[in-house]
């Protein structure tokens, strides 16, 4: 992960003041205490041109008390800073929690922080390394090359160097260790995410380390001088959660800002970020005013939970946008049932496009990316029970990544579904060529709107473009067979959405920021996805019962029009959430007015049928 909001995200016609606010700073006293860490590392980054007089750094409590804390009170989430050495914690127990607090009223517009290129970390310094040099020569096929070249350069020089480092101070001021990152979590700890995908995805990433260490120390085992592998695996987290990416000389780069990584995340983004060629420095601009005392935030961007805490150590409580808009995800597999009469077909179909990433799969990658963002792990062997393949191993699974919302995911979820879902007429029907499928496809509408750039009617190239309904029929069956996938998934949790709620108000047993508590954030959030999912199958099935009730023409039930107007209606009261809304209405409404011509065409055609037979008989 690297944070990626920078100036350009914000249109400046004029140059931001720099705020210095000398008033503020105290006098030196004639007999000073020692410095700690801190005072020491804002010293040198003072001596070496740095400006954040506007911005100070503040301790907290710890973590089961710091809900009392006034200046805690506000929604977002902080990152655990251990801050102690060895020698100091044996002394006392000092907080694991910083943040970077205004001194003073800072205007809007403001550059609140100025740190010179010369205290910044990039990836090139790693490069330059002789073991930087060793990997690049070796060309290693690593999991994030900008990390290791930037880990590279932190255990060279704290290993060479060593007090004497340029960067000592910066290095002293680092986590001594990583517990609130999952991959270094106890067995106890991990158990509180039972249920959910991101244990894999912890075990993929202690994977991932372990295997970037084990080749780098066979074309350099000068690593193992460096650092162990639990040392790698810090250096690794520590790059993962505190990098920037930027563009100094015109270079896209990754880079430590000693200081800059310091600021708490918090949306909507207040400040903003950027390397400015003139000033030759990292600087952080304020969007909007910010009150004397009030905590000073960086946004990390928009994330799933799931990113923020495998990459960063924490997840937020309310990871909701000003607009409500949750970015939490959950992952759903899909794949053919092995029990399914047409398997062979539809497997066929299911993979039309993904050769090179079964070939990637089988080859033994982990995921193997087909669609940017859009598919996670295209085509994967399971040698256990996927979601949507219970009856055994060896059926190719596809996994999409799904949040509560319209998006492409959702539309890629939905055509996957109704390609699992076809019957045998329906199958032939949108993966035969026009000379063998137009009479099939005109049983179910599927007339010649669908045209190739030659302006010839094409079928569907793969299962992903299956982007309207194929029929009323096959709508059903997807939605029915989406409640049995999100039902096995909620079955893994060993509690329900409800309990997780509950336990949340509890902050005794789950004290903010700890990593319980965080773990129970992350799979409440996943279960809300999965129960947003389910009320919309369950109501788009209500509505596909209205829909053939009208087509069997009884009376005195509700209209198509009446439901969806309550449903507008119970959306504007916080009730029914829009996506699902505009589904019934725009996609199933398109549905119910094309299966209306269907019954008129099938009428048409059997009146056509009778007069023909009837002249027929009279002729004779």
């Amino acid at each position: 992960e690297e944070r990626v909001y920078g100036w350009m995200d914000q249109a400046c016609t004029t140059k931001p003041t720099i705020s210095t606010m000398t008033t503020t700073r105290p006098q030196k006293p004639q007999q000073q205490k020692p410095q700690d860490n801190f005072q020491r590392f804002e010293t040198w980054l003072r001596e070496n041109g740095a400006v954040f007089d506007a911005l100070e750094l503040r301790e907290y409590d710890t973590p089961a008390v710091v809900h009392d804390n006034n200046d805690m009170d506000d929604v977002a989430e902080e990152k655990k800073e251990p801050s102690t050495t060895a020698a100091e914690d044996e002394k006392q127990e000092e907080s694991e929690m910083r943040g970077v607090h205004a001194r003073g009223h800072i205007p809007a517009d403001t550059v609140c922080m100025m740190i010179p290129r010369r205290c910044l970390i990039t990836v090139e310094m790693g490069q330059a390394t002789p073991l930087g040099q060793t990997i690049l020569n070796s060309d290693l096929d690593l999991d994030a090359p900008k990390h290791i070249f930037l880990m590279i350069y932190v255990l060279w020089d704290r290993k060479v160097n060593g007090s004497n480092s340029f960067f000592h101070p910066y290095y002293e001021i680092l986590p001594r260790t990583l517990k609130n990152m999952p991959i270094f979590w106890t067995p106890d700890e991990l158990k509180l995410l039972e249920g959910s995908y991101l244990l894999e995805q912890i075990a993929d990433r202690n994977n991932a380390i372990r295997q970037d260490y084990n080749a780098i120390c066979q074309v350099a085992p000068e690593l193992q001088d460096l650092c162990t592998l639990d040392e790698f695996k810090w250096a690794r987290m520590c790059v993962c959660s505190r990098n920037f990416g930027l563009q100094i000389d015109g270079h896209r780069t990754s880079a430590l800002v000693p200081h800059a990584d310091m600021l708490n995340h918090y949306r909507p983004r207040e400040t903003k970020w950027t390397f400015e060629e003139d000033r030759q420095a990292f600087t952080i601009t304020s969007l909007q005013g910010i009150s004397a005392g009030a905590q000073v935030y960086d946004s990390y961007g928009q994330k799933c939970n799931h990113r923020f805490l495998l990459n960063y150590g924490f997840a937020v409580e309310d990871n909701r946008e000003m607009d409500g808009f949750s970015p939490n995800e959950v992952p759903l597999e899909l794949g053919v049932s092995t029990l399914d009469p047409l398997y062979a077909k539809k497997v066929e179909f299911w993979m039309r496009g993904e050769a090179d990433a079964l070939q990637a799969a089988v080859g033994g990658f982990a995921d193997a990316q087909t669609l940017s963002v859009v598919m996670e792990a295209a085509t994967k062997h399971h040698h256990h029970h996927s979601n949507n393949n219970p009856d055994g191993p060896g059926a190719p699974v596809k996994r999409v990544r799904i949040c509560a919302s319209n998006n492409e995911n959702t539309r890629l979820l939905f055509s996957l579904l109704r390609a699992l879902a076809c019957n045998e007429e329906e199958l032939k029907a949108i993966t035969s060529s026009i000379n063998d499928g137009a009479m099939s496809r005109a049983l179910f509408g599927l007339t010649d709107q669908r045209m190739s750039l030659q302006g010839t009617p094409t079928f569907y190239r793969s299962c992903r473009d299956i982007r309207h309904p194929i029929s009323l029929r096959n709508e059903r069956a997807a939605m029915m067979l989406l409640l049995e996938i999100i039902g096995r998934s909620l079955a893994k949790y060993p509690s329900t959405l409800s309990q997780d709620i509950v336990d949340l108000m509890d902050e005794v047993a789950l004290p903010r920021f700890s990593n319980d508590r965080h773990a129970k954030i992350q799979v409440r959030g996943e279960k809300e996805v999965l129960h947003h999912f389910a009320r919309w199958a369950r109501t788009a099935l209500e509505v596909m019962d209205v829909i053939e009730s009208e087509m069997r023409g009884d009376n005195g039930k509700s209209s198509f029009d009446s439901v969806i107007g309550e449903m507008e209606v119970d959306e504007g009261n916080n009730g029914t959430h829009h996506t699902i809304v505009r589904y019934c209405d725009d996609i199933l409404g398109s549905l119910r007015r094309q299966e209306w011509k269907n019954i008129r065409r099938r009428a048409g055609m059997k009146k056509s049928s009778a007069t023909g037979s009837g002249s027929r008989e009279h002729q004779i």
